[in-house]
């Protein structure tokens, strides 16, 4: 679907706010994330975690960063 441009077509349909959380470490480049989707989505931020790869929820030097943005982002909306 990403190589196809399916799923940023998918995306442009989206009406709710969308926050990405990037390891600067992923080996999917975040500029390959965050800027195809800051074109399509109308409420569109990117967090980009430091030390950390693609799966930030175990990651030593992640986990506590990822989980306080996701607290962050979920407060913010209740």
């Amino acid at each position: 679907m990403r190589s196809s441009g399916e799923l940023l077509q998918l995306g442009e349909k989206i009406r709710c706010p969308v926050v990405a959380i990037h390891g600067d470490y992923d080996p999917h480049p975040a500029a390959g994330v965050k800027e195809p989707l800051a074109r399509v989505l109308q409420d569109f931020r990117f967090i980009l975690l430091a030390k950390c790869g693609h799966h930030p929820w175990y990651e030593r030097e992640a986990k506590d960063s990822f989980y306080a943005e996701l607290r962050g982002e979920i407060g913010a909306h209740e």
